[in-house]
Order: structure tokens, then C-alpha cells, then sequence
């Protein structure tokens, strides 16, 4: 008799695989949704915060002539203008912050892009945030 070689047949290599590719074709494009809204999350904390800090410091100052004067946020997910912080989703505006002096007075106007059918912005936008204008007293 013959003894027999242990390890898998061929059979049993194909079969395994097609398991774990059945098993990845559901895990990541979950994965992926999970990415979007955790990051979706973050934007929203940041606005949250950018609005805040502008207001506070335009309050305590009396002026704001830069926006990095009262924040400082992930310049991998921000781009910092004087008066302007924009965020990026496919290398198109997302979301924007901008200070607008408006004959005097200044405010603070959110823009959000509510066109966008997929990606972080329509999370933002299913989230509730919409384009708004904040006033600095």
C-alpha cells in the first residue's frame, strides 16, 4: 500500500477561495460605506468646531482677517485660504466656510454641495447639513 501525501487537493484550494471571495464581496463594500460615514463624521465635528471658534474669535476681536487666526484644522482634509476653508470629496468642493463682509457686517456662510450623488457629501447632506449663513457679532 501507498501511503498518502497530506496537504489540500485541488478541489478543496478552488473552493476555499471561492469562499473567501463570496466572503469579500459583501465585507468590502461595507467596509468602504463605513470609511465614508466615519469620515463624513469628522467633517461635520469640524464645521461644528470651524463655526464656533470663527464666531468666538470675531467676538472676542472684533475682527477676523485671517480664518487660521481662529482655527487650525487637518490640512489633509482642508484647504486654508485668508478666508476661506474648503474640504474636497473626488477633487470637488464639498463643503466651503467663507467669512463674507457684507457692507460692514460679516458673516459666516456654510455651503454645502446638495448635488452630489454619492461620497461624503451626500452623507453630510442626508445628515442634515445644508448651506447656511451664520452672523458674526
Amino acid at each position: 500500500m501507498k501511503k498518502m501525501k497530506k496537504g489540500f487537493s485541488l478541489l478543496e484550494l478552488i473552493f476555499a477561495i471561492v469562499v473567501i471571495g463570496i466572503i469579500a464581496s459583501f465585507a468590502i463594500p461595507k467596509y468602504l460605506d463605513t470609511r465614508d460615514s466615519a469620515m463624513a463624521s469628522t467633517i461635520k465635528r469640524d464645521i461644528a468646531s470651524a463655526t464656533t471658534s470663527i464666531q468666538s474669535y470675531h467676538l472676542v476681536n472684533a475682527k477676523i482677517d485671517k480664518i487660521s487666526d481662529a482655527i487650525t484644522l487637518n490640512p489633509t482634509h482642508w484647504t486654508i485660504t485668508d478666508s476661506k476653508i474648503t474640504y474636497k470629496d473626488n477633487n470637488k468642493d464639498c463643503v466651503s466656510l467663507e467669512v463674507k463682509d457684507n457692507s460692514g457686517s460679516k458673516s459666516l456662510e456654510l455651503v454645502v454641495d446638495s448635488t452630489a450623488k454619492s461620497g461624503i457629501c451626500k452623507i453630510l447632506t442626508a445628515d442634515g447639513i445644508k448651506t447656511s449663513t451664520f452672523d458674526l457679532f
